[in-house]
C-alpha cells in the first residue's frame, strides 16, 4: 500500500496553501508545515502531527490518525483493527508505540475487560520500553 492509497481510501485529503488560508491557521494553531490535521465534516480535530514523514513512516501515522477518529467516535472495534494494523504491519515504525498504546484503550473500552488493556500495555513495555507510550502505560 502506497501514501495515496492510503489517503484515497480512508481520507479526503485536503491541501491548504498558507498564504490564502485565512482562519484555518488559527483555528488549528498551525505552527509549523508540513501540517497533518485529521477532522471531520464539522472541522472538529482528531489527530494532528506537524513535519514531515518518510512515506515509511507516514503511513502507520495515517492508520494511528484513523484510529484515533474511529476511537473518538466509540467505533472502538474499528479503531482497535486501526491501531493493530499498524503494530502488525509497522512494527519498527516510531508510531507502533503509539498504536499498540491505543489498541489496548480500545479493546479495553469495547470488551470492559482489563485483560486486553494490560495485554496490549505489557507487549508495549517490553518491545518499545524507551518510548513516551511506555512510560504512559507504567501504571500497571
Amino acid at each position: 500500500m502506497v501514501v495515496a492509497d492510503v489517503l484515497n481510501q480512508y481520507f479526503i485529503p485536503v491541501q491548504i496553501d498558507v498564504n490564502n488560508a485565512g482562519d484555518l491557521l488559527n483555528r488549528y494553531k498551525v505552527a509549523w508545515t508540513p501540517n497533518l490535521n485529521i477532522i471531520d465534516a464539522d472541522g472538529n480535530l482528531f489527530y494532528h502531527q506537524e513535519g514531515w514523514f518518510p512515506p515509511s513512516e507516514f503511513i502507520p501515522m495515517a492508520f494511528c490518525g484513523y484510529g484515533q477518529y474511529r476511537l473518538r467516535n466509540k467505533n472502538y472495534e474499528e479503531a482497535g483493527d486501526c491501531f493493530n494494523r499498524v503494530f502488525d504491519r509497522y512494527p519498527v515504525s516510531y508510531f507502533a508505540s503509539e498504536a499498540l498504546f491505543y489498541k489496548g484503550v480500545a479493546n479495553y473500552l469495547a470488551s470492559h475487560k482489563v485483560e486486553l488493556l494490560k495485554e496490549s500495555w505489557i507487549m508495549l513495555q517490553r518491545f518499545y520500553p524507551d518510548s513516551t507510550w511506555a512510560i504512559r502505560s507504567n501504571i500497571l
